[in-house]
């Protein structure tokens, strides 16, 4: 019979000793590197995350002296002040919207204190320093700006950085309905030291407020009683805008 030869495989099977291995020593550079790149990371997140639990903190502050309407104690201040400015000192670049934050937070300590009053000074002045960190940090946002001319107000300080915050704020957010109130509200309060542009642009703020909704409105109206400034605001009006928000007489 004839000798069956098998026939040589066309794909050789690699034997074990073929196989590559990895070097031990490069697997634990290879998980040392991971290791080192991964701890920044971990750093930041844990900065981050941090942050935001003051910036939570703050907040629930905020909001509960906004409910009340009252000048919070010197402990809740203190504890919401820390919370604030941790906040800001955690986050990993200058962040606006904190910084804005602790500007409010600073102008509560003292809210009920009346515009120029020299026992609010110093809290209203570190305000001042906290909104001008916003407006470097998000320029465009128009809030920093009314923020800012609102600062200006209360320490009666109406200079070319007032006249400026409160001319971007209503270039930045000329259809934002918060911004145009906050805008007529400055503008009313410091009417004295206004030009007769500035006093027209603050007008039409206040016309826009009042087209808003029958709320804001009224709102708006309340502000122009407290301020003395209902024949200003009424002179504005149209007479369909008058008629149609029942406002002034006609």
């Amino acid at each position: 019979m004839p000798t069956t030869t098998a026939l040589p495989s066309r794909r050789r099977s690699r034997s074990t000793s073929d196989s590559p291995t990895a070097n031990p020593v490069t697997q634990r550079l290879a998980i040392l590197l991971i290791i080192v790149l991964s701890l920044p990371l971990l750093f930041m997140g844990s900065r981050l995350l941090l942050a935001g639990i003051a910036s939570y903190q703050a907040d629930a502050f905020l909001s509960d002296w906004e409910s009340k309407g009252e000048e919070p104690s010197e402990h809740a201040w203190q504890i919401a002040h820390e919370a604030a400015q941790r906040a800001i000192d955690l986050y990993p670049v200058a962040n606006g919207a904190y910084q804005h934050r602790l500007g409010l937070i600073q102008q509560w300590q003292q809210f009920r204190q009346p515009f120029g009053a020299s026992e609010a000074e110093a809290s209203r002045r570190a305000a001042l320093e906290a909104f001008r960190a916003a407006t470097q940090a998000r320029p465009t946002w128009p809030d920093h700006w009314a923020a800012l001319a609102y600062a200006k107000l209360y320490l009666l300080e109406f200079d070319a950085e007032f006249h400026s915050a409160l001319a971007q704020a209503r270039e930045l957010g000329p259809w934002r309905i918060g911004i145009n109130r906050r805008v007529a509200e400055i503008g009313f309060i410091a009417w004295p030291q206004l030009d007769a542009t500035e006093r027209e642009s603050i007008l039409e703020s206040a016309r826009r407020t009042v087209a808003y909704s029958p709320q804001e409105a009224k709102n708006l109206l309340a502000i122009a009683e407290r301020t003395g400034m209902t024949d200003e605001l009424c002179d504005s009006l149209s007479h369909q805008l008058k008629t149609t928000r029942k406002l002034c007489p006609l």
